[in-house]
């Protein structure tokens, strides 16, 4: 099951911003077709890992920010623990732009963020992706073992 994705493609309010489910599906399943040509195994979306990527999505929204770390410190490492996600691996990737197509091109086009989405040690993921009015659409990953 790909979480909320597979129940309903409407789109949802959320903070200042709107949740794209089919987005965050297109993302998941691209996601897993990289790691298949490199002969990872897929990942599986995680509804925990998902309230993550949600939340850290209507934070930066509703904060202004855009940066890995919250303007009070937090990660979304801090979130998992947290929420008592058990991991040993654990990783987020951020992206901004017009389109949810153009943040996850943006993503595969930057060494790092690409290494993150094709870790060998993650087994899934959490997703979310909020069109706004005024940024685009924002595209939150996280990774975990």
């Amino acid at each position: 099951m790909i979480f909320a994705i597979a129940v309903t493609l409407a789109l949802t309010t959320v903070a200042v911003g709107t949740c794209d489910f089919a987005g965050a599906e297109h993302v998941v399943a691209d996601v897993n077709v990289h790691r298949a040509g490199a002969r990872l195994p897929a990942l599986a979306v995680d509804p925990l890992l998902t309230a993550v990527a949600m939340d850290r999505a209507a934070d930066l929204l509703r904060r202004h920010y855009f940066a890995h770390v919250s303007p009070d410190g937090t990660t979304a490492i801090d979130e998992l623990r947290t929420r008592a996600v058990a991991f040993r691996y654990a990783g987020e990737n951020l992206a901004e732009a017009e389109t949810v197509q153009a943040a996850e091109q943006g993503l595969w086009s930057s060494p790092d963020h690409r290494d993150n989405m094709l870790e060998r040690h993650y087994t899934r993921i959490g997703i979310a992706v909020v069109r706004t009015p005024d940024a685009g659409d924002l595209l939150v990953q996280i990774f975990s073992d």
